[in-house]
């Protein structure tokens, strides 16, 4: 499986801000994330990897997602 980098797990390589698609590492993503108000997508695959349901990538939205999948 291809990644964006050695600690990237995001796979969305159709995403135009994945470093993947160009040379600025995280960046591009991070900024998109703060402008919008949320967290980036890699931080949800850290608790768990499955995240097909999320839509909602809020700070609220992580804060009960790490609730629900807490160790």
């Amino acid at each position: 499986m291809k990644t964006s980098s050695d600690f990237c797990p995001c796979t969305d390589h159709t995403c135009s801000f994945n470093p993947v698609n160009h040379d600025e590492g995280c960046n591009l993503c991070v900024e998109d994330s703060i402008k919008c108000s949320e967290i980036p997508k890699c931080f949800f695959t850290k608790v768990n990897e499955d995240i097909s349901e999320i839509d909602d990538w809020s700070f609220a939205s992580f804060a009960e997602f790490v609730t629900q999948h807490k160790s």
